[in-house]
């Protein structure tokens, strides 16, 4: 079975292929021999004896599939963000050209009820590598069960693909929600897809899944819903009307407390954040939690090339503890309003409880004289830190946060996008920023930062 591996290579609407090339496992290095016989050991023999070929991009990413229809296929995608970033502020020295994302995914299904979704990060050490490795099994296309790594049910703005996303960065609420973890998740769509929900179980620990904490830790809860309460009646200004809410609660160890919260000009600097809370603080090491909620109300509406949402989020710890301080509880809280409209015409959608990214009706074409989509937005959102557990003197947290972006984003084609975005973030309290070569220590007050970026995503 190993003396000789054969490729085909299709284009679409011929019959023939017109590249056929064959290779010996005597010819391969070790690297690749190992690694050819693993992946033969991994497809079924039924599915070894079909034609494979491999197609161009299709909208979805490059993919290579088996002849029989619901048969196995492989996926393969990424993105790549190039960012550069401007600081009108004197007292920082963060002006930059930066790597924002290099991410590779692979995902496909073995058959038409379970799929699998890989995702890896090369940039940086900021970030955990491992985005998202998780499996999914489709009952009958509105109901799947999930499991491994990937995002929890909450918020809309955080469940939306990124290239959804109007603005550089998300909005700061953003770092209220739980992000990634590993656990298992149930996602339901009933009555036409109006009204829809997935619940899961969680570890807890955030990205990663390495276990910790003691005893009393539970797994973490987190459920979302979300509903069309007109989408199918014959009112047609309110049926891209969405509604949801979020919740998820868990019992946790102070190794769990683990909150930085960041403004845009922040994201990707790993000593910046707005409000800084773990189990060191001021007080000393906190010694006892009892639990760890967080809550989240949504809305949104798309009326053709108009779209409007809006997030309130909530993060609570409950009965912190230290050796100097009686228990006491530490509250956050933050909000959003944004407003996108594209001016060249094409629709904004919500379908499977997020905001679909813009799809250009004419791709960019200078032999033709098209030239994309275009969408300008804006967003207003608050941030408010609990003061009580705020380090006087050490200016790493502040009490409120206020930011305006404003942004436009030029779709040439929907695997690339230009995004240019202005945010003005005004702080309650100053914030340490650097220690300049005199040794004397800056502190801003405000931050202004453009930020320009190349965004190519297959």
């Amino acid at each position: 079975m190993f003396q000789l591996f054969a490729l085909t290579f299709s284009i679409p609407h011929v019959r023939e292929p017109r590249l056929f090339f064959k290779f010996t496992v005597s010819k391969l290095n070790l690297v690749t021999w190992v690694a050819a016989v693993l992946l033969l050991t991994l497809i079924p023999m039924n599915v070894l004896a079909e034609r494979v070929y491999l197609t161009d991009y299709n909208g979805g990413g490059f993919y290579i599939r088996s002849e029989e229809e619901g048969g196995m296929d492989l996926r393969l995608g990424g993105s790549f963000y190039v960012d550069s970033r401007a600081y009108d502020e004197s007292q920082r020295a963060d002006d930059r050209f930066d790597i924002r994302r290099a991410r590779l995914v692979l995902n496909g299904q073995l058959n038409r009820w379970f799929k699998y979704v890989a995702e890896y990060e090369f940039q940086g050490d900021i970030t955990n590598h491992l985005v998202d490795l998780y499996g999914e099994f489709d009952f009958n296309g509105t109901q799947d069960l999930r499991f491994g790594q990937f995002k929890e049910p909450f918020s809309l703005e955080w469940q939306s693909p990124d290239k959804a996303v109007l603005f550089a960065e998300r909005s700061m609420g953003y770092f209220l929600t739980p992000g990634r973890d590993v656990g298992m998740m149930f996602n339901d769509s009933m009555n036409k897809g109006s009204i829809s929900y997935g619940i899961g179980l969680f570890n807890g620990n955030g990205i990663g899944g390495s276990p910790r904490g003691g005893s009393h830790d539970t797994p973490e809860i987190a459920i979302r819903i979300t509903a069309r309460p007109f989408g199918t009646t014959g009112i047609d200004m309110l049926r891209n009307l969405q509604l949801g809410t979020s919740a998820t609660y868990a019992k946790i160890d102070p190794v769990n407390i683990n909150l930085n919260v960041k403004s845009t000009g922040m994201v990707n600097l790993s000593t910046r954040n707005l409000y800084v809370l773990n189990s060191n603080t001021k007080f000393g090491l906190i010694e006892d939690v009892d639990y760890r909620a967080r809550g989240n109300i949504e809305a949104a509406w798309t009326k053709g090339p108009l779209a409007v949402t809006g997030e309130y989020y909530l993060l609570k710890y409950s009965n912190l503890k230290t050796a100097e301080k009686k228990p006491t509880d530490a509250d956050f809280s933050s909000w959003y309003v944004s407003v996108g409209y594209c001016v060249t015409g094409e629709d904004f959608s919500l379908a499977g409880s997020v905001l679909n990214p813009i799809y250009p009706k004419k791709f960019f074409n200078l032999d033709e004289g098209t030239y994309g989509a275009l969408v300008l937005a804006a967003r207003f959102d608050h941030f408010n830190g609990d003061k009580d557990w705020i380090t006087q003197g050490a200016n790493v947290s502040v009490r409120d946060a206020n930011a305006l972006s404003v942004a436009a984003t030029w779709f040439l084609f929907p695997m690339l996008r230009v995004i240019a975005d202005y945010t003005y973030t005004d702080l309650s309290d100053p914030i340490r920023v650097r220690v300049d070569p005199n040794g004397n220590i800056q502190y801003i007050n405000r931050e202004n930062v453009l930020t320009l970026r190349l965004a190519m995503e297959f």
